[in-house]
């Protein structure tokens, strides 16, 4: 099998065909304090400074090897959007 590139790796496993290895991704969220370290951007502030929030989202990529990158990291995005109020720790 060649060589696929990322996101083929990942779209070729979803549709079930051969892969040369499993892709490995988070379905809920990247930011460890690990990532915040490593790239300069942490919580809260990466919630709400969209270059920060990019940053720790792609340095799963970057630092980690994840093939998929996750933002925003706040799982509360939902309820917020319904009227909820939400601490953002600050």
């Amino acid at each position: 099998m060649a060589d696929p590139d990322l996101r083929d790796r990942f779209l070729n496993t979803l549709h079930g065909k051969a892969v040369d290895k499993i892709p490995v991704l988070s379905v809920t969220q990247t930011g460890t304090v690990e990532l915040m370290r490593k790239s300069g951007a942490a919580w809260p502030d990466a919630h709400f400074d969209a270059e920060k929030m990019a940053d720790l989202a792609l340095s799963a990529h970057t630092c980690a090897g994840l093939e998929a990158v996750r933002y925003p990291f706040c799982l509360t995005v939902l309820s917020e959007a319904l009227g909820c109020k939400v601490n953002p720790g600050r």
